[in-house]
Order: C-alpha cells, then sequence, then structure tokens
C-alpha cells in the first residue's frame, strides 16, 4: 500500500467518507455488536480520533497496542482476552470489506456443537494463489487449511471472516507470536473443529493503491451490503473541499476536505485526499493523490499513487 501508508496506519486509509474500520465497524454494528477490539502497533496512536467517533455512534471501540508484532493469532488471543463476556467473537482483518451474511455465519456456529471452535468464510475463485486454500468435505467441516501458495489444493479461499468461540484461546496458546492462518487453524482442522461458511458475496482485499480506487468506486456506483451509508453517483465531494464548476469529475471519484481541483480538470475514479491540489487541465485516472500532494497543469496521473506531499508535474505527449 505504499506510499499511502508512509504516515497512515492501512485501517484508517478512507473509502468514501469514512475509514476501512468505520466500514466494518457499520457491519458489525448492523449485526448487534457493540464492543468492538482494535489490535493495533503501527502508528497506534494514529486511531485515538477513530475511537472518538465510533464511540459516538453507540459502539464501545478499545484498542490493544502491540509492541512487538504477535501475529494473527496472538493478536486474536489478547482481543479474547478484552472480550472475557463474549458468547461467539467475529474476527476481521483490518483490510477486508464484505459484504457477506455476517448474522449467517454467526448462526452456522452457534447452530454447531461446542467442539466446533470455529467458522470461516470461504469463496471460490479462478486463481487462488494470492489466497489461503481451504479444502472441505460434503458436510462443510474443512478438512485441509493451506495458507498462500504457488500449487493451492483448492480454488475454495479463506476469505478473511471469522467467528470464533473463546476457547479458541486455548488453541492459540497464553504467549508469543503465533500465526492463526499457518499454526491455529491446521491445529483444528487435525480436531475437525473448524467449519466453512460458503457464500459468494463481494470482497475486496483492500492491499494495494489501485484496491483503495476500487473500494472508492464501488460504494459510490454500487456499495455492497453493509457499507457504511455514503451518498451515491459519479463523484463525492466532501465539505471543506473546493472544486471549480469547470471540472469533470466521474467514476466514483471523492475528493476530500481541504483538496482544491482547479478549472478543466479531469478527474476519472480518482481518490484525492486532504490538501491536495489538481491543477488546471490536469488528468487524474484510477489514481490516489495523497495528502498534500500536487498534480501540476496539464500533467497526468494514471494507475497510480502520490504519496503525502508529492509532485507530479510530467504532461503527457
Amino acid at each position: 500500500m505504499l506510499p499511502l501508508t508512509a504516515d497512515c496506519p492501512k485501517p484508517l486509509l478512507p473509502v468514501g467518507p469514512w475509514t476501512l474500520v468505520e466500514h466494518q465497524v457499520a457491519a458489525l454494528r448492523a449485526l448487534g455488536v457493540d464492543r468492538v477490539v482494535l489490535s493495533t502497533g503501527y502508528r497506534h496512536e494514529d486511531f485515538d480520533d477513530l475511537v472518538r467517533r465510533v464511540r459516538g455512534t453507540g459502539v464501545e471501540l478499545v484498542t490493544i497496542v502491540e509492541e512487538t508484532p504477535l501475529g494473527t493469532g496472538g493478536g486474536l488471543r489478547e482481543g479474547l482476552a478484552a472480550l472475557p463476556d463474549a458468547d461467539l467473537v467475529v474476527v476481521l482483518n483490518g483490510d477486508l470489506l464484505s459484504g457477506h451474511d455476517l448474522a449467517a455465519q454467526v448462526a452456522a456456529l452457534r447452530a454447531r456443537p461446542r467442539e466446533t471452535l470455529g467458522t470461516v468464510h470461504v469463496r471460490d475463485v479462478e486463481d487462488a494463489r494470492a489466497y489461503g486454500s481451504v479444502v472441505t468435505d460434503d458436510d462443510g467441516r474443512v478438512t485441509a487449511f493451506v495458507e498462500k501458495s504457488a500449487a493451492p489444493p483448492s480454488l475454495t479461499v479463506n476469505a478473511g471472516t471469522y467467528v470464533v468461540r473463546p476457547e479458541l484461546a486455548e488453541v492459540i496458546g497464553a504467549h508469543g507470536e503465533v500465526s492463526l492462518e499457518r499454526e491455529v487453524f491446521p491445529a483444528l482442522v487435525e480436531r475437525g473443529a473448524l467449519r466453512a461458511h460458503r457464500e459468494s458475496a463481494y470482497f475486496l482485499d483492500v492491499g494495494s493503491p489501485a484496491a483503495l480506487v476500487t473500494a472508492n468506486r464501488d460504494l459510490l456506483l454500487a456499495p455492497w451490503p453493509g457499507a457504511a451509508p455514503s451518498p451515491r453517483g459519479p463523484a463525492l465531494v466532501l465539505p471543506g473541499a473546493s472544486v471549480h464548476p469547470d471540472a469533470v469529475l466521474s467514476g466514483g471519484t471523492v475528493v476530500h476536505p481541504g483538496a482544491v481541483v482547479a478549472a478543466g480538470a479531469r478527474l476519472e475514479s480518482a481518490v484525492v485526499l486532504a490538501d491536495a491540489r489538481i491543477d488546471a487541465r490536469a488528468r487524474v485516472r484510477r489514481s490516489v493523490v495523497g495528502r498534500g500532494a500536487h498534480v501540476g497543469p496539464d500533467a497526468r496521473v494514471t494507475d497510480d499513487a502520490l504519496g503525502t506531499g508529492e509532485t507530479r508535474t510530467v504532461v503527457a505527449d
């Protein structure tokens, strides 16, 4: 996600008027969740404003700071400790947007005996090499869980949302860095204690600037179920931004507060972050313009990302 994460944790990158985390909290709130634990490390102090905003919606958001990396399993262990009264816990990766039916996934685990410790949302893809692969039997029991590999055993992949019982902490162990995908889930597979929740729904791993552009475009043009409320249309200009009447914005473009878009500029599927400047007749397509960045007159930015304060003045022939 560089250069966008050079001065911003990935979960705080914006999708429309909200951060990635706020979209996840919106989906959890719709499920009836009123307490969310966010595991942080990199630039953890940057989450303070988010905590205040989310608490204002009635959801108690608390943060855990990993002074040293604990891995996905170790982070979950700390999160479970902060939810001592939970019956079931929904686990989300911080860079994931999903429109699948969370309530159905929760109900699926609740219907299983206590020996089943978790369900994982799975979906089929054409090429599974970029994902963890999941093999299941006819009853939905996971029989193999293989993290990313060049030769995945299945086109069914881990879609990154889990529902688990608090007893999973005993499998994770009390100390140290632990991988949920490489250590904990394979251990559950051996015990027959992991089930798949299969659903083909909107799913986006927001792991690159291009994916961030896609997320913003989708929110404005065809929002996924559970997305935080946002105006729909070809563009969204947030309060405090200035866009000249002669500029043309399309394709799910979002312009953030303090940004300035000059006359004759054309923005298509662009994300223009706070205090950026797009000069006259510039063209920005499928790109992110970072905070305080500058696209000069007649310059072209296509399928790219400008970091904070970066200037682009190259003019196409």
